[in-house]
C-alpha cells in the first residue's frame, strides 16, 4: 500500500534549486560560491549514475556540503536553502530567526 502523503523528491531538481538560490541570492563571493556550485554539480553526475539500491548515498553527499558550508539561521538565503532540502512547507519568514528575535 502506498502512502498518498509520500512524494518522491528528485536530486537533481532539489539540487538545481539550490543552485539557483546560491547564484541569485547568496551573498558569497564569486569563487566561493563557484567552489560550492561545482561540487554539488558533481553530486548531480554521480546521481545519475548511481544504482537505485545506493542513491541514498548521493543524498547524504548533499546534504553534506550543505552543512559544511551553510547555516541557516545565518541568513535568509541560507533558510532557504535549508526549506528546499528539507522539503519544507511555509515561506523563508517561518523559518528564520534573527539574533535577539523572539519568535
Amino acid at each position: 500500500m502506498k502512502n498518498k502523503d509520500y512524494k518522491p523528491r528528485n536530486l537533481i531538481e532539489i539540487a538545481d534549486k539550490i543552485i539557483e538560490v546560491i547564484s541569485s541570492h547568496s551573498d558569497l563571493k564569486k569563487e566561493r560560491a563557484d567552489m560550492i556550485i561545482n561540487q554539488i554539480e558533481k553530486v548531480k553526475k554521480s546521481y545519475s549514475y548511481s544504482a537505485p539500491e545506493i542513491i541514498y548515498l548521493r543524498w547524504e553527499e548533499l546534504a553534506n556540503i550543505l552543512s559544511r558550508y551553510f547555516i541557516p539561521s545565518n541568513s535568509k538565503w541560507e533558510t532557504e536553502i535549508m526549506i528546499i532540502f528539507n522539503d519544507l512547507s511555509g515561506t523563508v519568514d517561518d523559518y528564520y530567526e534573527k539574533e535577539g528575535e523572539i519568535k
